[in-house]
């Protein structure tokens, strides 16, 4: 489905920036809902202290960070939308291990080698290949 997120985004020239993060969060409140209330109901149980730190992580990281995100994805190759991507997963595992002291297991290590290693190996490749194309010009 990233593929097709990363896709649709490229096509869609007309919609950018907040327009494109408010119709994206959007679909997928929409979509999220209806699967919820399939799955369990429309009941949810909040506790009053967990308003606050919802309303950061939906306003600070859904809606600032998409916004962000998907402002910038029209000016960006799919390359570079798609390594940048990759280091999702791999920020998550760092903040983890560094913010909440979690251990990394040996599997989660070499993930994340794998993904600075592809996403250092797909820039120079793409470098490269741009910088051969430049000589072939001229």
């Amino acid at each position: 489905m990233y593929v097709f997120m990363v896709i649709f985004n490229k096509k869609a020239v007309t919609i950018t920036g907040l327009e494109n993060a408010m119709c994206q969060l959007v679909v997928s409140f929409l979509t999220v809902a209806i699967f919820v209330g399939l799955k369990q109901g429309f009941a949810v149980n909040l506790l009053e202290g967990n308003w606050i730190p919802i309303l950061i992580l939906g306003v600070v990281n859904t809606g600032i960070g998409c916004y962000f995100y998907f402002s910038s994805i029209g000016h960006l190759p799919v390359q570079s939308v798609s390594i940048l991507g990759y280091l999702e997963p791999l920020s998550a595992l760092i903040f983890s291990a560094t913010i909440l002291g979690e251990m990394l297991s040996f599997v989660q290590i070499v993930g994340a080698v794998l993904i600075l290693g592809g996403a250092a190996y797909g820039e120079m490749f793409r470098a490269r290949r741009k910088h051969r194309g430049a000589i072939d010009e001229n």
